[in-house]
């Protein structure tokens, strides 16, 4: 494949998918390694995982993941066609249709569809948490302690309290980041 196709291709799977990321870039991760793992075989399991826990740690903006697939891929060339790939037509769509919505925001039938995208965007939060979860392939230490379980517990109190208890999402971050250094 020469690589002026490859950098076509990039672009029009990389653009096809940011046109319908409902909920975000991180909603993607499950059809972007669908595309780049499964279907096209750009990128390892292991390498895809590899790829998204770089892009969420790094500072910046958290569709890192989208040039790195794209470097990855095609080199310097390959991330900068997929990051304007994702960003150049879904910008246009979010600003024409956020004007739209706003024009129109007290129309039942906008009232709908902002109610009804909500759980579709939890959903994609989800699906894109469980195909992490598999591509990650990592074993369950043989020796667990504390320090091994203790990122899942605090996820999971966080996760169940904060639906309880209503106070500023920072506050939870400072919590589970206070437990983490004390483990």
């Amino acid at each position: 494949m020469t690589g002026a196709v490859l950098l076509l291709q990039i672009a029009l799977r990389i653009g096809g998918l940011a046109l319908v990321a409902v909920g975000g870039g991180n909603a993607l991760i499950p059809a972007l390694h669908d595309v780049c793992v499964t279907q096209l075989r750009w990128l390892t399991d292991a390498r895809f995982a590899e790829s998204v826990g770089l892009a969420q740690v790094a500072p910046g903006p958290n569709m890192l993941l989208i040039p790195l697939i794209g470097w990855q891929t095609a080199g310097l060339a390959g991330a900068t066609v997929a990051l304007a790939a994702f960003l150049v037509p879904s910008s246009i769509v979010a600003i024409v249709g956020a004007r739209l919505l706003m024009r129109n925001a007290e129309r039942p039938l906008v009232r709908a569809l902002r109610w009804a995208l909500r759980p579709v965007t939890a959903g994609l939060m989800l699906c894109a948490s469980v195909v992490l979860i598999a591509t990650a392939q990592q074993t369950w230490p043989a020796h667990v302690g504390l320090e091994a379980i203790a990122p899942t517990l605090v996820a999971l109190v966080v996760a169940v309290a904060s639906t309880r208890i209503r106070v500023n999402p920072l506050v939870w971050l400072a919590t589970a980041a206070l437990v983490g250094a004390l483990v």
